[in-house]
């Protein structure tokens, strides 16, 4: 504000600007006054030059005017005359800015106001009080200066509010991608404790998830040992039919395990692995993988090379969960599409099953969620499948979508960020 306002008391040229005039003070002219009366009448020019600055012109004058009768009002003259001590004196203006008060608002004018006050000596000397030149300068040039200082005022509204608004967006998108140690605390005192608590709230819950992760290992090395003995003895069961569904039962809780394990692992993975991998390279070994199960997979080709950021293990575990969900409940057989979108790659797994009902959509993905419990004896799973899928993708930064689709079946969507390797 104060460099505004130097720049453009710089910038106004004075000497096309009319001055502006106000009251002289009593008080102030009473000293005038006195200083003429008590030196010699040959030291008065010396005098007008002394006092006679950018605030204050003196005149000398033969006599005291004479004409009509003081515009001023009645405690103006009052106090004039208590500070002159009686000696007689006059208070001039002009133009329309009625009477002439010490307390008159505005406090300044364009028409000179002349305090006359009569000598001693016979003679009598004129005061003309004037405005500072950089008041002069803001008020003939009001408008043009109120303007100034409001783009002033508003660009620093709007740079304040950067500074608030942007370290707040760089914080919300680093807490949406979970990538807080990338961010430099910035900003506003606030703002930077607040990036401060979530850090240490990230922390702690990572933390969590990490003891989480090494008791569902310890769990799963135990009861891994355990189901091998109950394999073993299982061998000696009789009944060839029963024998038979202890086996399954025992697969059913190694699957159980791993799931759970792997759920817990991948939720809590705090590296973001950044390789990168050939989708039309990988769904190969997918057919392949298939074909070798006696499975009907149809794989669209790909004319070229595809990469996305993932890595090999992880996009074989979404798939196999995805194709896994496809064959099971979709009549045995699965669709894979794939289908480069502006910065990601569209995988979609399709069936021709019944679908699912709309209200359980958002259910799929909640960790040992079944939408048909009886049926897991028959199909196989524990509701780990999607959990697992929504938890590689997440930790890729990318996206699971499942839908119905229109001409019935079933959709899963995998969108993963393109790698950049795109090759036509």
């Amino acid at each position: 504000m104060i460099a505004v306002i130097l720049l453009f008391l710089e910038q106004t040229d004075m000497r096309k600007m009319a001055p502006l005039y106000r009251v002289p003070v009593p008080e102030k002219v009473a000293l005038v006054v006195t200083a003429f009366e008590r030196t010699p009448p040959r030291s008065h020019p010396d005098l007008v030059r002394a006092f006679s600055d950018a605030t204050m012109r003196v005149t000398m004058l033969a006599a005291l005017p004479s004409g009509q009768a003081s515009s001023a009002t009645p405690a103006t003259l009052s106090r004039y005359q208590e500070a002159l001590g009686g000696r007689p004196f006059r208070i001039e203006t002009s133009g329309g800015i009625g009477p002439a008060d010490l307390d008159m608002r505005p406090a300044v004018t364009m028409n000179p106001v002349r305090i006359s006050v009569a000598l001693s000596g016979g003679d009598a000397i004129m005061v003309e009080q004037m405005v500072a030149a950089p008041l002069t300068k803001i008020v003939n040039n009001l408008m043009l200066f109120l303007a100034a200082v409001a783009i002033v005022d508003i660009a620093v509204i709007l740079w304040l509010a950067a500074q608030t608004t942007r370290p707040v967006e760089r914080l919300a998108r680093a807490v949406r991608e979970d990538r807080l140690e990338a961010l430099k605390p910035d900003g506003p005192r606030e703002i930077v404790e607040l990036g401060e608590a979530f850090r240490q709230l990230r922390q702690h819950l990572r933390t969590l998830l990490d003891e989480r992760t090494r008791m569902l290992a310890a769990i799963a090395h135990d009861y891994r040992t355990y189901l091998t003995r109950m394999d073993l003895r299982s061998e000696f069961i009789e009944d060839d039919e029963q024998r038979a569904l202890a086996g399954k039962d025992i697969e059913e809780m190694r699957d159980l395990l791993s799931d759970t394990l792997t759920f817990a692992r991948e939720s809590a993975a705090t590296d973001l692995d950044m390789a990168t991998s050939d989708i039309r390279a990988e769904l190969a070994l997918v057919a392949e993988e298939r074909l070798q199960r006696n499975q009907h997979v149809d794989v669209a080709p790909l004319p070229h090379a595809v990469h996305a950021h993932v890595s090999h293990i992880s996009f074989q575990r979404m798939m196999a969960n995805l194709l896994d969900n496809a064959v099971r409940y979709g009549g045995g057989q699965a669709r894979v599409l794939v289908e480069p979108e502006g910065p990601f790659i569209r995988i979609m797994v399709e069936d021709d099953g019944p679908g699912v009902p709309e209200p359980s959509l958002p259910r799929l993905t909640e960790p040992f969620e079944q939408l048909e419990p009886s049926r897991a004896r028959r199909t196989g799973g524990v509701g780990l499948g999607l959990s697992i899928v929504q938890a590689l993708t997440q930790r890729y930064r990318g996206e699971l979508v499942l839908e119905n689709r229109a001409e019935g079946g079933f959709r899963a969507i995998l969108l993963l960020r393109s790698a950049g390797g795109t090759r036509p």
